[in-house]
């Protein structure tokens, strides 16, 4: 069961081959802890809920592998769909990433068109058009001007509290 290395003599100008990796997906550094979920009984917890679980951002395993849409294919086989069938969903599947991907290679392309790099010595300075609307209506929304520089933090201001005045228990 375990891989075995194969001795190679020196001067044949062999080498030894090597072995494919024991696990199939690399473990993600959030899911090494252990975690005690409670869930009800009469819930189904499916892998999507338990990738929630250990991160927001964590994928499923299914969609983390490299050819997620064998899986797919597969469940449609075991689900009894017809050859003809899984050829043409599969199509289907096709050319709705193909045009996910010419969705987001626009937007990368829109966004490159917007921004105007000046090359200098050690680096490049990037400029951007920034319209005033995009502030939002407290002034505090990430795409406007002075989000981050020209907005004190709340506890800057004069006149707040700083210390806490309840204790929720």
């Amino acid at each position: 069961m375990l891989p075995q290395t194969p001795y190679v003599r020196q001067g044949k100008g062999e080498r030894p081959v090597p072995h494919e990796p024991i696990n199939d997906l690399p473990v993600h550094p959030a899911t090494r802890q252990q975690l005690f979920v409670p869930v009800s009984e009469s819930r189904n917890f499916t892998r999507e809920d338990a990738a929630r679980a250990f991160d927001d951002t964590l994928l499923t395993a299914d969609k983390r592998i490299p050819h997620p849409e064998l899986v797919i294919v597969e469940r449609e086989r075991l689900a009894g769909i017809s050859n003809e069938e899984r050829v043409r969903l599969a199509a289907a599947r096709m050319e709705l990433e193909k045009r996910r991907k010419e969705k987001v290679e626009k937007k990368r392309q829109d966004e490159l068109n917007k921004t105007q790099t000046v090359p200098g010595r050690r680096w490049d300075f990037v400029f951007k058009d920034i319209s005033v609307e995009n502030v939002g209506p407290d002034g505090r929304n990430p795409r406007g001007v002075g989000w981050r520089y020209g907005v004190p933090h709340q506890d800057r201001k004069k006149g707040q509290v700083k210390i806490p005045t309840r204790v929720d228990g």
